[in-house]
């Protein structure tokens, strides 16, 4: 069975202390995807810097960072 790692902290295995999923703004709420703290308006945007079509490439640039 393969390991989750936390999102946050890359270093420690995920256990579930749900910390991932609270608010950024309102941290007694659970992150409801609302966008207010990415000031999303009547549109969002995201720049894709690269696209990879083969996956050993995309493994060799995460060795590299």
């Amino acid at each position: 069975m393969e390991r989750k790692m936390c999102i946050l902290d890359e270093t420690k295995e995920c256990d579930d202390c749900m910390e991932c999923e609270i608010c950024d703004l309102d941290p007694t709420k659970i992150c409801d995807n609302c966008g207010k703290c990415l000031e999303i308006r009547d549109y969002a945007a995201i720049k894709i810097e690269k696209v990879y079509t083969d996956p050993s490439e995309y493994e060799k640039s995460l060795k590299k960072e």
